[in-house]
């Protein structure tokens, strides 16, 4: 292929040119054969693309296992949208035919999104029976992820019978480059494709086959085991029950659905929405505000906070001329103060959460008294440093506007507003940090600490210190005069 050939390939829309191929060819001969040219993926996204009449006649037109395929490509509410175009007898045919851990999600989704359509009771008994074992996982744990589709081998087949049992199987088996090795239904080790080939006829699995295992219970969360698989690079990992039965097997491509899945829902969380909010590319407005609002709602109510204790001392502004022009000078450094604390609270938020992950939540009282105090430190000289450049520029504004020296009051108003971001910043970053180790501590997802939580907290404490300092220094330079 030449530099021009390479480079019209790269630029080609395989998604445009499958529904081109879906709309116009289906009744052609040959159509089955040219759509196997593209990506199962790119199928799956030009489906979306035509009309629902296109994609019943094509769900009527593939053979299921070809049907079966697309369907585990497609979004949730997507894979839904189909289903109720198509015959349940079809869609029902298609569920069966779909790999279990991807059937289940399906499924699992269909139940919570739509009541009256029932599809589990008319699968086959084989596939029911399957899907009991998955179903009793939670959306968390490695379990509701698992693949059943792996090879198993006895540890005192010979090589040639293990061959033999891989070619017969493999063409049904979504994994094969890994293989499990059982005796007395327990796994004892595995076997990499490669060494089964190159391996001599007359041996043994048991002779040849890896020893040190890296496994995890299905009740494990998705998270942990993904972190195992990244530092151990094994390319699959084992399910093994409290027996030492393997009772399914998480591969890279699960591996990667679960990162995306984890990051996406704790970006969710740092944001204030629902996961599905951030999945959706469009959404009516109805959904959006649904997953929108009960949030708003409670940030609502933290805020309304705020507006109380500013009717707590607005009394104490209000009572002489003096008083009132002290409440204007400081909204002038007001909104100035909230940005840095929330800044600084979301800073140290994310940092203690990235590291809780990376840890496993699972922290010692000498390691949670070593991030403490380092949030300790780093906020104090965070909060030295900007109450240091704010009195500086308040010092230069006073001077540019009065002249040279400074006033008094204006020095003073430098001084505590100084005082008072240093000792917010302060609070905040500590904040920061101290809520995730509480909520991990109380067993729940630190990323429930979201950033906009964080700011509000924070905003709600810088204005009892900002304030507080004010009345107990200023106001009685500003009454007298």
């Amino acid at each position: 292929m030449n530099e021009e050939e390479e480079k019209l390939a790269g630029e080609r829309d395989f998604v445009t040119e499958a529904a081109t191929l879906v709309s116009t060819g289906m009744d052609r001969p040959g159509f089955l054969e040219a759509l196997s040219e593209y990506h199962p993926f790119d199928v799956s996204n030009a489906l979306l693309t035509l009309t629902p009449e296109e994609r019943v006649r094509f769900f009527a037109i593939v053979p299921v296992e070809t049907a079966a395929n697309l369907f585990e490509h497609f979004e949730h509410d997507e894979a839904i949208g189909c289903i109720k175009e198509i015959p349940t007898s079809t869609a029902v045919s298609i569920i069966d035919h779909m790999e279990t851990d991807d059937a289940v999600d399906l499924l699992q989704y269909l139940e919570e999104t739509e009541s009256d359509i029932d599809l589990v009771n008319q699968l086959s008994p084989k596939k029911r029976n399957e899907l009991k074992k998955y179903w009793n996982y939670t959306d968390h744990e490695i379990g509701s992820v698992m693949s059943n589709s792996f090879i198993e081998l006895g540890a005192s087949m010979k090589v040639t019978d293990a061959m033999r049992k891989v070619t017969g199987v493999a063409g049904d088996t979504e994994y094969i480059s890994i293989l499990y090795v059982v005796d007395r239904q327990k796994l004892v080790g595995y076997v990499f494709l490669k060494q089964l080939i190159i391996a001599r006829a007359n041996q043994t699995i048991g002779e040849i086959m890896e020893t040190r295992i890296i496994s995890a219970d299905p009740h494990a969360s998705k998270e942990t085991v993904a972190r195992d698989m990244l530092d151990y690079g094994n390319s699959s990992l084992p399910i093994v029950d409290e027996e030492g039965k393997i009772v399914g097997i998480v591969t890279y491509d699960d591996l990667m659905d679960v990162i995306d899945d984890i990051k996406t829902e704790d970006y969710a969380r740092l944001a204030a929405v629902g996961p599905d909010e951030i999945r959706a590319e469009e959404k009516s407005v109805k959904l959006s505000v649904k997953s929108r609002l009960p949030w708003l709602l409670v940030l609502l109510g933290l805020s309304m906070v705020s507006s109380v204790v500013l009717s707590f001392f607005d009394v104490a502004f209000t009572g002489s001329a003096g008083a009132k022009l002290l409440a204007a000078n400081l909204a002038i450094y007001l909104p100035l103060l909230l940005d840095m604390s929330g800044n600084s609270g979301t800073q140290s938020l994310a940092v203690m959460i990235r590291y809780l992950t990376v840890n496993d939540n699972v922290l010692t009282k000498a390691q949670i008294k070593k991030r403490l105090r380092r949030e300790v430190g780093l906020g104090a000289v965070q909060g030295l440093g900007i109450g240091a450049i704010v009195f500086t520029v308040s010092l230069i504004t006073d001077v540019i506007q009065s002249g040279w020296p400074p006033e008094r009051l204006a020095l003073s108003m430098g001084i505590v507003t100084a005082a008072a971001i240093t000792v917010a910043l302060l609070t905040a970053t500590v904040l920061g940090a101290f809520i995730p180790l509480l909520m991990s501590w109380l067993k729940k997802d630190p990323a429930v600490a979201s950033g906009p939580f964080i700011t509000t907290i924070a905003d709600i404490l810088t204005l009892v210190i900002y304030y507080t300092l004010s009345l107990a220094i200023l106001l009685p330079m500003y009454a007298a005069g």
